[in-house]
Parts: structure tokens; C-alpha cells; sequence
């Protein structure tokens, strides 16, 4: 998951959240106990099609991505749901969970997984609408806007469960308050209420619920547990695993009255913190760099409110949705989304197109891509 304009908690981890218009605290109880598989999907194209009951263990890991020259596109996998937003998660072997994100509906939900190149399976039933996933070696965990569950990966059983800090659905986006990851032996859960985020991290193997750690303008968690983040005094921070914190720069806090002049936290990938500012008029934006370990400025570029960095194997790597301005893949017959590598001083090179990608995840490169033929979703991997 990553920042948003209402200054909210991204994360560089594992996961990742794709918004789409479709057509185009307290602590809590920790009860152990089964919980359901299923099975499932389908395909378009050389599509993999569904495959029957499974845990969410992984039993095939994806082809190593390549750390140089152009990515290559893998066979579309049927991800068999239909939604307007979709949330997804990774975990570190490369198994991607994905699943509709709609946390104000009272119905159950599906999570999915897709392990390796292999057709999608049925991961997790959910008592109600899913806000955001996480997940780590062993377990799987399912955010909704009243708890966190935790799942064993290996049996499929629910091993926790606590309730969510309170969520204000009336204060923003009701589809995008909660975001998730798994990182360094925690779970770190964000919650947004109107310009401020709350973030908690949970102790997966306790029965205390979610601790609140910071009250941000905007968060981004790096892979080692360290929380980057907008102080109230519009400075960028960082808290480390081990409790300590330090100051940097200050961050840009003058809206124009367009939207623009503000900096947003926007992920962790190759080692530094990922800073956009929107200039307020249609989709451009001005990217800055941080040193992950200093704070301290890399570089700036010309960049656009549309681009989403993701921390992968195969380097960081940059997602151009078909809708962003300018076009990423020029060599393109037709408007398509496109996958680039990106270095610190914003580079972009070895463009890939990955036609109407929604989201892009890691750590093993692939993207969720809204499928025009089923209505429905596939995932890509990129090697």
C-alpha cells in the first residue's frame, strides 16, 4: 500500500493496493481455530486456469526477475472476481493474495493466492468486506474495519484474531482508510482519519491487539520494520525496530489551492524514501529521494501523480498506468500501462507494456491487470 493524497501510511514491503474504476484501539482476543479453503478460477489468453482447494502455502517459487536490460511479461493468470478497487499483498517467497477491497460491505469475502506460476486458489473466506492484506513466510493476515485475522499459511487455519482501531468511514475514501504489511516479525496496520494517519503495529504472536506507534501527516514502512514518516512539524522521520527515531528535512506544506505545493510519502525501494509533490495542475508532480539511512536529499526529478514505485528483486521498478500522461510504452500500437526500472535520480529505462495494469507488487515483480475480456482480473508475472 502506498500514500495517498489525504497523507496516508504506504508501505515498501510485500504489499500493494491497486485502486480501479472497473470497465476500464483497543487490544483485542487472540482465538485460535480453523478456518475455511476453498477453491477456484479462470483464464483469457494462454491463461492458467483455476485450480481446486488449496492452503496458501506456496509450492512453486516464480523464475529469479532479471537486475538488468528489459523484464519480460509472463501468461496472464485468472484472478476470477470482479471489483472496483482491489487490494493485494505479497508474501516473501513471491505468493500474491489478492482480493476485492470493499470493507463497508457486511457480506463475506474471498481472498485468493496464486502461488508461483500455477492457477489461483481460494486462500481465505472472510466474514465481511476486506479493507487490506499482508502477509509473511507463515502467515496471511486479513484486515477488515472491525478486526485483523491471522491465518497459518501452511494449514489454512486462523491462528489470531483482534480487533481493528477504531475506523471513521465518513472520513475520506471509505474503501482506502486501512492499509497493512508484514514486516521484520510484525504487522503494521495504518489508519487514516481526515489529514492524519494513526500507525499501530501488532505483535502476530500475542493476544494484545494493535499498539499505536505515531500519529503522521504520512507514513511509508521499509523492510526492516523502520517507519518513515511526516512529523506534525511537516519534517521527515524515521522510527527504527528498536524504538529510536530521527529528524530530516523538512517536507513541502504550502497547497496552492490546486491540489499542488504539499509532499506526500510514497514508498521505500533501493534504499531510499520515495517523496512525490503533486503540482496541482493535471498529473504532473515533482519526485525527491531520500537516503533510507540518513535522511539526507538523492535527488529530484520531473515525475507524475499516476507513477507508483515498487521495491523488487529485480531492482525498483516504476508502474505507468494505460491512463497516465505521457505515455510510458511509446512502441505501443495502443494505450497500455508499462512497467520501467528506476533509479534513485528518476531514470527510467527498459520500458515493458503490461496493458491495464491497476498494481504493481514485489518483492518477485508482477502486476494485477483489470482484464477487458472477462471482466474480471489476471495476474502478470515479469521476469
Amino acid at each position: 500500500m502506498r500514500g495517498r493524497k489525504s497523507r496516508h501510511l504506504a508501505f515498501a514491503t510485500a504489499a500493494a493496493s491497486g485502486a480501479l474504476l472497473l470497465g476500464a484501539c483497543g487490544p483485542g482476543s487472540a482465538p485460535h481455530g480453523p478456518a475455511p479453503h476453498g477453491s477456484a478460477p479462470h483464464g483469457s489468453a494462454p491463461h492458467h486456469e483455476a485450480a481446486p482447494r488449496s492452503s496458501s502455502t506456496t509450492t512453486s517459487t516464480p523464475a529469479p526477475p532479471s537486475t538488468s536490460g528489459p523484464l519480460q511479461a509472463g501468461a496472464p493468470i485468472a484472478l476470477p472476481f470482479a471489483a472496483d478497487r482491489v487490494t493485494a499483498a505479497e508474501g516473501p517467497e513471491g505468493a500474491v493474495f489478492a482480493a476485492p477491497q470493499d470493507p463497508t460491505s457486511t457480506a463475506p469475502s474471498v481472498a485468493w493466492v496464486v502461488d508461483g506460476d500455477g492457477p489461483a486458489a481460494v486462500a481465505e473466506h472472510v466474514p465481511t468486506g476486506t479493507a487490506a492484506l499482508a502477509a509473511d513466510a507463515t502467515d496471511f493476515y486479513v484486515a477488515t474495519y472491525s478486526n485483523v485475522f491471522a491465518y497459518d499459511r501452511a494449514s489454512g487455519n486462523q491462528v489470531g484474531q483482534w480487533n481493528m482501531p477504531p475506523v471513521d468511514a465518513a472520513s475520506g475514501s471509505q474503501d482506502d482508510l486501512v492499509s497493512m504489511a508484514a514486516a521484520a516479525g510484525s504487522v503494521f496496520i495504518s489508519v487514516t482519519n481526515a489529514d492524519t494517519a494513526s500507525v499501530y503495529r501488532l505483535d502476530p504472536k500475542s493476544p494484545t491487539g494493535p499498539r499505536l506507534l505515531l500519529r503522521t501527516l504520512g507514513d511509508t514502512v521499509g523492510p526492516d520494520g523502520s517507519v518513515y514518516y511526516e512529523n506534525l512539524d511537516h519534517r521527515l522521520a524515521v522510527r527504527r525496530p528498536d524504538g529510536t527515531t530521527a529528524t530530516g528535512p523538512a517536507l513541502a506544506d504550502k497547497p496552492n489551492g490546486l491540489g499542488g505545493g504539499v509532499q506526500y510519502l510514497d514508498t521505500v525501494a533501493g534504499g531510499a524514501v520515495w517523496v512525490s509533490e503533486p503540482a496541482g495542475q493535471g498529473l504532473d508532480a515533482a519526485d525527491t529521494t531520500y537516503d533510507a539511512s540518513t535522511l539526507a536529499v538523492i535527488g529530484s526529478y520531473s515525475g507524475s501523480v499516476t507513477n507508483t514505485v515498487t521495491d523488487t528483486s529485480a531492482g525498483p521498478l516504476v508502474l505507468e498506468p494505460a491512463t497516465g500522461v505521457p505515455a510510458a510504452c511509446p512502441q505501443s500500437p495502443s494505450p497500455t500501462g508499462c512497467v520501467q526500472r528506476i533509479d534513485t535520480h528518476g531514470t527510467m529505462s527498459d520500458p515493458v507494456s503490461v496493458g491495464a495494469a491497476v498494481s504493481l507488487v514485489g518483492p518477485s515483480p508482477a502486476v494485477i491487470v483489470s482484464d477487458t475480456a472477462t471482466g474480471q482480473f489476471d495476474l502478470v508475472r515479469l521476469s
